[in-house]
């Protein structure tokens, strides 16, 4: 379904460079960090920038969008968002430092309250969505510019309230859901108007509620759960058999979730969530043997996870959610790492900004490492950088 023309004009709105937020940081390794959106796209609905990719040398952002912070609850519960929301949005930003609304109110249905991933896969560009009451959806658009919506109704299952994993894979396109009430389902598309079930009930726990982030790696399709009694993590040759690779958390079952999978410097990575003693962070360079190589949250237990990885000229960044009470507040943390095994603090504040609690996303485009914020309470904040020496 495309967006009808008058909706499209109306929502063409072009923010300038100089009319962002004031304030440029410095960190260990990173120069001229500052802001380059308004709080929002000047639409405090918008809480997260909860995805980005690059696509036709364009930067996308899509959002969750809740208008209230009460309402936020209805999100992190799963529960309904007919009275929380007015739709998910998805932003175009330009290397003239323009930014341009490209879907506003859901795509159709203001149910869908977020994009949760994006990706290019081919020459389209795909998306995610969270949709509490109707079912998630893909989106898609292989202009930039007109989107259709080729799934619709969580695969016919309205349990499968979010998109979760997304990525291509010995060619097919993989869309991971989150279902609360029978397990995380794995759905698959060679050309994505096709969708056909790959896994259900969770790999055969229905505890595994999600099926979150993918990574190839070494041939093989890799994707971590969330799962109460310790997550799990999958993969596949052939998108038919699945081995699990370990459960129950890999060293603690306090690591409920795995967040992030990063393939960096010919291994792969994979963060965790852990609320009760900090996010930890592991490392294989085989696909079978982890070692841990950050724990307990960098030394801070109210990093709850690690949210986001992203290599950028050489090195590793990543992002934390830092909860603390009340819910509002917490300052993530930008962390980075030019091996994998050695970490320092590029910053613990938020960027200066004590009302945001984490990096949501992350890319890398026109040479600057841009990075997107959550907040309960404000619009999100969508950083860029560059590297120093560059």
């Amino acid at each position: 379904m495309n967006m009808k023309k008058p909706v499209f004009l109306a929502a063409l709105l072009a923010l300038s460079v100089s009319a962002m937020a004031a304030g440029v940081v410095e960190t260990e390794t990173l120069t001229d960090v500052r802001q380059i959106n308004k709080d929002g796209f000047n639409i405090e609905s918008n809480k997260y920038a909860f995805s980005m990719a690059v696509y036709k040398e364009s930067l996308y952002v899509g959002t969750l969008n809740i208008r209230k912070l009460p309402g936020m609850w209805n999100f992190f519960s799963g529960s309904s968002a007919k009275r929380v929301t007015d739709g998910a949005e998805v932003w175009r930003y330009d290397s003239d430092g323009t930014w341009t609304r490209v879907v506003n109110k859901g795509l159709g249905s203001r149910l869908n309250l977020g994009v949760r991933k994006m990706a290019a896969i081919k020459d389209c560009l795909y998306g995610v969505t969270a949709n509490h009451d109707e079912g998630m959806e893909v989106w898609r658009t292989c202009d930039g510019t007109k989107w259709e919506r080729p799934a619709v109704g969580g695969f016919g299952d309205k349990e499968n309230t979010s998109g979760r994993g997304l990525g291509w894979f010995d060619g097919f396109i993989y869309a991971g859901t989150e279902n609360r009430k029978q397990g995380a389902q794995l759905w698959r598309s060679a050309d994505g108007d096709h969708w056909e079930k790959a896994a259900e009930r969770g790999l055969g726990d229905k505890g595994n509620w999600w099926f979150s982030d993918f990574a190839v790696f070494q041939d093989r399709l890799y994707m971590g759960t969330l799962n109460v009694k310790g997550m799990q993590l999958f993969r596949t040759a052939d998108g038919k058999s699945f081995e699990r690779v370990f459960a129950d958390g890999p060293d603690k079952r306090t690591d409920m979730a795995a967040m992030k999978l990063q393939v960096f410097q010919g291994r792969l990575f994979v963060s965790t969530m852990d609320f009760f003693r900090g996010f930890d962070l592991y490392v294989t360079s085989d696909g079978g043997h982890f070692e841990r190589v950050l724990k307990n949250g960098f030394n801070d237990r109210h990093n709850g996870y690690l949210w986001q990885m992203e290599e950028y000229e050489g090195r590793l960044y990543a992002g934390t959610y830092s909860h603390h009470l009340p819910v509002p507040s917490g300052a993530f943390s930008l962390l980075s790492s030019a091996d994998g095994d050695h970490w320092i603090v590029e910053n613990d504040n938020g960027l200066g900004n004590p009302w945001y609690y984490g990096i949501r996303s992350m890319a890398v485009f026109d040479g600057k490492l841009i990075m997107g914020t959550a907040s309960a309470e404000y619009g999100c904040k969508v950083f860029e950088a560059e590297a120093k020496g560059q």
